[in-house]
C-alpha cells in the first residue's frame, strides 16, 4: 500500500493487509467526530458540560493510576484531588507542596500528582500547538513525579519491564530516540487518522521507557495530548475491564511492529466516551453512585455467580489438558453498560493447552436469546468466544464461528435460586452449574482437538497474557 504519512519517520510502518482496517478507522473516526459535537451542543443545554468535564478527568486519572496499581480508589481519588490540599496545587500547578504529600500519604500523592500533570497537559491543547516537545515531556514527569529524585529527568540506569521481554533503550541512546519522536509529534498529520497518530505516539514513548518509573502514566498522558490536538477526547483505558487488552496491545507493537490492535482498543474508548456524552444525566448519576460507594446488590449477586462458574469450568477443563486463566474483571459501571446494551466487551478469562492454541471468552451484551427471556432488571451479559484475528486487524481476535466450537455460541450465568447456565448451542437450553460447566469444557475440548480454524500467527502474543503483572510504567 501506499506510505501512510502520519508514519514517516517512526518505527512503524503498515503493509497492504492493514487497508481494510484503515478504512475502517475513517470510518468510524468520522462518525465519532459527528456525534461528538451533537453531544456537546446537547450537553452544553443542559448545563453539564462542566460536570462531565469533571468526572471523566477524575475517571482518567483513578485509571490510569490503577492500571500501575497505584493510587486509592475512585472516591479516594475524588476526595484527595478536592481537598484544600489537592486544590492548593491545582489552583496554581503548585508542585513544591507534592513531596510533602508523597512524605504523608503515597497514594493521596499518586492521584495529586497525576491530576496535576493533567491539567498541565491540557494547557499542550489548542491553538496551533503540535505534537510536544522535550521539555514538556519531562514537564510532565516531573509533576507526576514531584517529590522523587528522579522527576523530569530521563533514566540514569538500564532497566526492565516487568512482565515483558521487552529490553527498553539503553540509557545513552534515550536523548536521541525522545528527539526523534518529539520531532515527529510536531509534523502534520491526516485528521481521519488522528487516533493511529495518538497510539504510535503512546506506543513509542513506552518502548523507549524513558523514565525511572511512571512512564505508563506520562505515555497516557501524551496519547491524550496527541488526541486533544486534533478534536478528540481522551482515550481512557478501563483497568479492571480492559487492562489485559491494552498490555496486549502494547506487547504486539513491540514484538511485531503491530500498531492496529493499539489503535483499535484507543477507538472504543474513544466512542464510548462519546456515547456517554449523549446520556449525560445517566453518566453522571452513575458516576456520583460509584462516587459515593453505594454498591449494587444484583450486581454482587452476579459476579459471585460467575466467579463460582468459572472456577468449576476451569476444574472441568483441567481434566482435559486445559488450563483457565483469568484476565479482567468487571466493574460495577461497565456491568450496568453491558446490561443497557452498550457495546463493549471485557476479556473474562484465556483457555490454552500447552500448544499453542488459545481461546478467550468476553462478556458482551445480553444476547437476543437473553433479551427475550428475561426482562430489563434480569439481564446479565453475555459470555462469547473468539480465536486469535489475522495480522493488522483493529480487533485482535474474532469471534469464533459455531462450527468452531461444536455448535456452540455463547452462555450467560443467570443469578438465581439456584444459579442457572444457560448455553446457547444447537438451542438454547437451562442447566445446573455443574452439568453447564461439564457440557461448555467437552465442547470447548472439541474445538481444540479439531485446532479450530487458525489464521497464522507471526508471534505469540496471547501467550503472553497469563504473564500480566506489572504494567508499561
Amino acid at each position: 500500500m501506499a506510505e501512510v504519512a502520519i508514519l514517516k519517520g517512526t518505527p512503524y510502518s503498515l503493509p497492504s493487509e492493514a487497508s481494510g482496517s484503515l478504512d475502517e478507522l475513517r470510518s468510524r473516526l468520522h462518525i465519532v467526530r459527528t456525534d461528538l459535537q451533537k453531544a456537546l451542543e446537547s450537553a452544553r443545554r443542559m448545563g453539564l458540560v462542566r460536570e462531565m468535564d469533571r468526572a471523566h478527568g477524575y475517571s482518567s486519572v483513578f485509571e490510569s493510576n490503577s492500571i500501575e496499581f497505584e493510587g486509592p480508589d475512585l472516591a479516594g481519588t475524588v476526595e484527595v484531588i478536592e481537598s484544600d490540599t489537592g486544590q492548593r496545587v491545582l489552583r496554581d500547578l503548585n508542585i513544591n507542596l507534592l513531596p510533602e504529600v508523597l512524605q504523608k500519604d503515597r497514594r493521596a500523592f499518586a492521584a495529586i500528582g497525576l491530576e496535576t500533570a493533567r491539567v498541565l497537559a491540557l494547557r499542550y491543547i489548542g491553538g496551533d500547538v503540535r505534537g510536544l516537545c522535550q521539555s514538556d515531556v519531562r514537564s510532565l514527569h516531573g509533576v507526576l513525579m514531584a517529590g522523587e529524585w528522579f522527576a523530569g529527568r530521563y533514566r540514569q540506569f538500564d532497566a526492565a519491564i516487568s512482565g515483558s521481554d521487552h529490553a527498553p533503550y539503553p540509557t545513552y541512546e534515550i536523548p536521541f530516540a525522545m528527539a526523534e519522536l518529539c520531532d515527529w509529534s510536531q509534523g502534520p498529520v491526516e485528521g481521519d487518522l488522528a487516533v493511529l497518530r495518538a497510539a504510535v505516539g503512546h506506543a513509542w514513548f513506552t518502548h523507549v521507557h524513558p523514565f525511572q518509573d511512571g512512564n505508563g502514566r506520562v505515555g497516557r498522558l501524551i496519547a491524550n495530548v496527541l488526541l486533544g490536538q486534533d478534536g478528540l477526547p481522551p482515550a481512557i483505558v478501563k483497568a479492571r475491564s480492559q487492562r489485559s487488552r491494552y498490555i496486549a496491545a502494547l506487547a504486539h507493537s513491540d514484538e511485531g511492529g503491530d500498531i492496529m490492535p493499539l489503535v483499535g482498543l484507543f477507538l472504543k474508548t474513544i466512542e464510548r466516551y462519546v456515547s456517554e456524552l449523549q446520556r449525560p444525566k445517566a453518566f453522571k448519576r452513575l458516576f456520583d453512585q460509584l462516587v459515593a460507594r453505594r454498591g449494587s446488590s444484583y450486581f454482587d449477586w452476579y459476579r459471585n455467580s460467575l466467579s463460582d462458574f468459572m472456577s468449576r469450568l476451569s476444574s472441568e477443563l483441567e481434566l482435559f489438558g486445559l488450563r483457565l486463566t483469568l484476565l479482567d474483571e468487571l466493574s460495577q459501571e461497565v456491568f450496568a453498560d453491558l446490561r443497557g446494551g452498550q457495546r463493549q466487551t471485557v476479556m473474562t478469562a484465556l483457555i490454552t493447552d500447552g500448544d499453542g492454541q488459545d481461546l478467550v471468552l468476553y462478556q458482551r451484551p445480553p444476547s437476543t436469546a437473553a433479551r427475550n427471556r428475561f426482562s430489563a432488571d434480569e439481564r446479565v451479559p453475555t459470555v462469547a468466544f473468539a480465536l486469535p484475528n489475522e495480522q493488522w486487524k483493529l480487533e485482535p481476535y474474532r469471534r469464533t464461528k459455531r462450527a468452531d466450537l461444536d455448535g456452540l455460541a455463547d452462555f450467560w450465568v443467570q443469578p438465581d435460586q439456584p444459579t442457572s447456565v444457560f448455553i446457547d448451542g444447537r438451542a438454547v437450553r437451562s442447566h445446573s452449574v455443574a452439568d453447564g460447566a461439564s457440557l461448555l469444557a467437552e465442547q470447548i475440548r472439541r474445538g481444540f482437538a479439531r485446532r479450530f480454524e487458525l489464521p497464522p500467527r507471526y508471534f505469540d502474543s496471547a501467550r503472553w497474557l497469563p504473564k500480566i503483572h506489572g504494567g508499561p510504567g
